[in-house]
């Protein structure tokens, strides 16, 4: 919030800044109003998850823009003023997202998105100089930070709130793309990411809803064989590799999160999964 605050410049565009507490279990809602004044604090009862967070966010937001940004990433430069510019180009523009940069090293993790196959196994970011040179459509844009026209969510919809944690901003730029809306990432502007700050590395909790909700992607969001195929090779190959090698190494924990991931996807159980954990 302080580097928000210090580095937008205002300079043809206003902003509020609304943070949405997700029903955290400390005292945060009273910290952020005495220390942080000029922000719209809003308070959950539940926990909604990272859909259902930015969901309320965007119930009590005025703009014409959203831009949603992951609470552990610092930026050093106005990051709206080229991402508004982009949205100048073409009105088929609906979202804009950043460079991403890691926070600790200064390396590039994120430089766009590269082509999405037909079964969607395989998801991949560009982090490579000579994409991060360069601005261009992308398929699909992170949620660590990502500029949104009001219009499309008008239009779309909300975020996918059944998701809860991971794979939803796929979900949802899969529909937005569906709509006849582009998605590009902007090369002009960079943030700065810790990563994995609030779930952590490797968790058992990411990778219950990893399995569970990449699984969900196919059956929302692919038809026909392409469905199909996709599911049996995750359940039938790539599953069965990741169990295998965690039980090889001894990582019960883990094992234990994907099964439970694949069980409540195969019976449609979709809630949080945060006190099993």
């Amino acid at each position: 919030m302080d580097s928000i605050r210090n580095n937008l410049t205002c300079r043809g565009y206003s902003y509020e800044m609304i943070v949405v507490d997700n029903a955290s279990t400390t005292d945060d809602v009273t910290l952020l109003k005495n220390r942080y004044s000029w922000v719209k604090v809003i308070s959950s009862s539940q926990n909604r998850g990272f859909s259902g967070g930015n969901n309320l966010g965007i119930e009590h937001a005025s703009g014409n823009y959203y831009l949603f940004i992951n609470n552990d990433v610092i930026i050093d430069h106005d990051i709206v003023i080229p991402l508004l510019n982009r949205f100048r180009q073409s009105d088929k523009i609906g979202v804009v997202t950043p460079k991403i940069l890691d926070f600790d090293t200064s390396r590039i993790i994120y430089a766009g998105s590269k082509p999405l196959g037909k079964f969607l196994i395989r998801i991949h970011y560009y982090d490579d100089e000579v994409s991060a040179c360069k601005s261009f459509p992308i398929p699909y844009a992170p949620g660590t930070a990502m500029l949104v026209k009001k219009e499309v969510v008008d239009k779309v919809g909300f975020w996918p709130e059944i998701y809860f944690l991971y794979e939803e901003e796929l979900d949802w730029c899969l529909s937005i793309g569906r709509h006849g809306y582009e998605i590009w990432y902007d090369s002009n502007a960079s943030i700065y990411h810790k990563g994995s700050m609030t779930t952590g590395k490797n968790s058992p909790l990411v990778q219950y809803y990893t399995t569970r909700n990449r699984l969900l992607i196919f059956k929302r969001n692919l038809r026909g064989r392409y469905k199909y195929c996709s599911i049996i090779f995750t359940l039938g190959v790539s599953i069965p590799q990741r169990c295998l090698k965690y039980f090889i190494n001894q990582q019960y924990n883990l094992l234990r999160a994907t099964l439970l991931g694949v069980v409540d996807f195969l019976c449609g159980t979709f809630y949080q999964r945060l006190k099993s954990f």
